[in-house]
C-alpha cells in the first residue's frame, strides 16, 4: 500500500460561517455554519487506488474506515441554544499533495496572499513551481482528491530555484518591500547572495476566509516531516532559515455617512474616536492566529519581522468600504517573518495541540 503520513486525529466544534469555494462569489453570505472534523492523514499522489472504505476516520486517527460524509449520522442536526435554529453540517478536511488540477485554486490563493501586489508577480509560474515540487507541500480539501484546494502550504527552496525567473521576481519584490525595516539587512544576506551555507525556505501559505485555524498545526507538522524525509534522501532541503509570507490588516476609521444620516457625537465619544484613529493606522491585526506563535520566536538572533504596505496599495476610500467592523474599514498589508531553523521548529512544536 502506498505510503501515508499519519498524525493524531482531532476534531473541533468551532462554528464558522460562509466557508467558500475558490470559485464562489465573495458576496455570498448564506452558507451554513460548519462543524469541521479534521482528518490528519495526508494522501499522496500514488495513493489514488485506496478504496473508499479505507479512508481515514476523523475520530480514531487510524487512517481506516472513514464514513462518507453523507453516511454520517451527525452530519445535520439542529441547535436551538441561541433561540434560532441552525443547520449544522459536518465537514471532513483531508490533506493531499498538490495535484495538476489544483492549478487554478492555488493560483487564486496566491492572489489572495499577495493582495494588491499580486499583479507584480508571475503567479502562474509560481503555481507551476509549487505543483512541480513533489517532495514538499500540501493542500486541504473537502471534496476528495479531485476537489478544489481550500488551503495550501509549501516552501520555495531558494537555493534550488534561484535561477527561476518567477522566484527571482519574488525575491526582488520581498527585498524592495523590506527596505528601511529591521528585516532588510537579514534579507540582503540571505536572499540576494548565492551562499551555499545559507539555504532559505520561502514559506507560502494561504487559506480561504473562515477556514478553521485548527488545520494549521497538522499542515506545518507534515511540512517538517516532508523536509526531514527529503534530507534523509540527500535532497537539498536542509534549510537554515524560513521566511514566512503572511497578511495583516489595519483598521481605518470610516468616513462614510451612516444610512440613517450623520449624528453629532458627544465630546467624550469624539475624543475617544480621535485617539483610536491615531493608533489604528499603526496597529495591525492578524488574519491568521498562528502568526502570533511565529512572531513570538522572531526575536534576537532567532529572527526578525516586518509589516509592509503594498506597492500598489488601494486608496483608503476603498479600504473604508470594506467595513467588516462597525466603525472601521480594513486596510490589508503584508508581513514577513524570518526565523532560524531552530526557531521555526520551536514554533511548529508550540502550535501542536
Amino acid at each position: 500500500m502506498a505510503e501515508l503520513l499519519e498524525l493524531t486525529a482531532f476534531s473541533t466544534t468551532a462554528d464558522f460561517e460562509h466557508l467558500q469555494h475558490p470559485s464562489a462569489s465573495t458576496n455570498e453570505h448564506h452558507c451554513k455554519p460548519i462543524v469541521p472534523s479534521i482528518t490528519m492523514v495526508k494522501r499522496r499522489q500514488e495513493d489514488a487506488s485506496i478504496a473508499e472504505s479505507e479512508r481515514p476516520h476523523p475520530e480514531n486517527g487510524t487512517g481506516k474506515h472513514a464514513a462518507p460524509a453523507d453516511q454520517n449520522e451527525d452530519e445535520e442536526m439542529t441547535s436551538g441554544s441561541d433561540g434560532d435554529d441552525k443547520e449544522i453540517v459536518n465537514v471532513d478536511f483531508e490533506f493531499f499533495d498538490p495535484q495538476d488540477h489544483d492549478f487554478h485554486g492555488i493560483k487564486l490563493l496566491l492572489r489572495q496572499l499577495f493582495d494588491a501586489d499580486a499583479a507584480l508577480l508571475d503567479l502562474s509560474a509560481l503555481t507551476d513551481l509549487i505543483l512541480a515540487q513533489k517532495l514538499v507541500g500540501s493542500t486541504v480539501k473537502v471534496d476528495g482528491r479531485e476537489g478544489d484546494p481550500y488551503s495550501f502550504l509549501t516552501v520555495i527552496n531558494l537555493n534550488l530555484h534561484r535561477g527561476n525567473a518567477a522566484v527571482q521576481a519574488l525575491v526582488s519584490y520581498l527585498l524592495d518591500r523590506s527596505t528601511g525595516t529591521p528585516l532588510e539587512p537579514h534579507l540582503r544576506t540571505l536572499l540576494a547572495d548565492s551562499n551555499p551555507s545559507n539555504n532559505t525556505a520561502i514559506v507560502l501559505s494561504e487559506r480561504l476566509i473562515n477556514m478553521p485555524a485548527e488545520i494549521s498545526p497538522p499542515s506545518y507538522k507534515m511540512l517538517l516531516e516532508e523536509v526531514d524525509l527529503a534530507v534523509e534522501d540527500n535532497e537539498p532541503y536542509a534549510f537554515t532559515n524560513y521566511l514566512l509570507i503572511s497578511k495583516v490588516y489595519a483598521e481605518i476609521e470610516s468616513k462614510l455617512t451612516p444610512p440613517d444620516g450623520p449624528s453629532r457625537p458627544s465630546k467624550r465619544h469624539k475624543s475617544k474616536k480621535l485617539s483610536s484613529s491615531k493608533s489604528s493606522s499603526s496597529q495591525t491585526f492578524n488574519f491568521h492566529p498562528e502568526d502570533e506563535i511565529f512572531l513570538s520566536r522572531a526575536t534576537g538572533d532567532s529572527g526578525a519581522h516586518a509589516v509592509y504596505r503594498y506597492k500598489t496599495e488601494v486608496p483608503e476610500e476603498a479600504a473604508d468600504s470594506k467595513r467588516a467592523f462597525q466603525d472601521f474599514g480594513i486596510l490589508p498589508k503584508g508581513r514577513m517573518i524570518l526565523l532560524s531553523r531552530d526557531a521555526f521548529l520551536s514554533a511548529v512544536e508550540g502550535m501542536q495541540p
